[in-house]
């Protein structure tokens, strides 16, 4: 078989290796989902708590509103996420140099290598994002609880509920993989022979 034509490689084949990477490198995989989960609960706290207050005001008059400053804070938060994900994803690099080598002189092109990474990263971004959102859900209610009761989740329009979480879980996902791009590339383009002499 040709490099040309590669090897039969589906989204299903980059999921089961992906989960696979994920279980062997534990430590280095739940680093990654602990960074994107904080990012993104700091994001949701400041959404839910803002999204409560209004409901609460909406309810009962009055107009306490989060301060929109802090919205800068969460982009300093989120983009200390991606770099820290950017700088574990090249380390993980160079520690699958030789297998990634093993698996391009079996045929692997370049854009399987490239799924598989962000296969990895759609993977970690998703479980971050839903511990975020758990997170930010526990933090929005602790602070607006004493003030709007706790059981003003419940009178918050569902859609607008549901709109915020999965708009939280897309970013948490959108800024995994966007971390990831660099080392992806820089894995699709190692030299299968030089890397399979490569030690760590």
């Amino acid at each position: 078989m040709s490099q040309k034509e590669g090897v039969r490689f589906t989204i299903s084949d980059a999921f089961k290796l992906g989960i696979s990477y994920i279980e062997r490198r534990r430590d280095r995989s739940l680093l990654n989902i602990a960074s994107i989960a904080l990012g993104l609960s700091f994001f949701t706290t400041l959404l839910l708590t803002d999204t409560f207050y209004q409901t609460y005001t909406g309810l009962n008059g009055g107009n306490t509103v989060i301060d929109q400053s802090y919205y800068w804070l969460v982009v300093v938060a989120l983009a200390v996420s991606v770099v820290g994900i950017t700088n574990a994803m090249l380390i993980s690099v160079y520690e699958r140099v030789r297998e990634i080598g093993t698996m391009k002189c079996i045929g692997a092109l370049d854009q399987h290598i490239i799924i598989l990474f962000f296969v990895e990263a759609f993977l970690q971004g998703t479980v971050g994002g839903l511990i975020g959102v758990i997170l930010g859900t526990a933090g929005a209610l602790a602070t607006t609880g004493p003030t709007t009761g706790f059981e003003i989740i419940l009178k918050v329009n569902p859609i607008r509920l549901l709109t915020l979480y999965s708009s939280s879980v897309l970013i948490a996902v959108f800024l995994s993989i966007l971390a990831t791009i660099y080392p992806a590339y820089q894995a699709s383009k190692l030299d299968p022979v030089e890397a399979l002499r490569y030690e760590l």
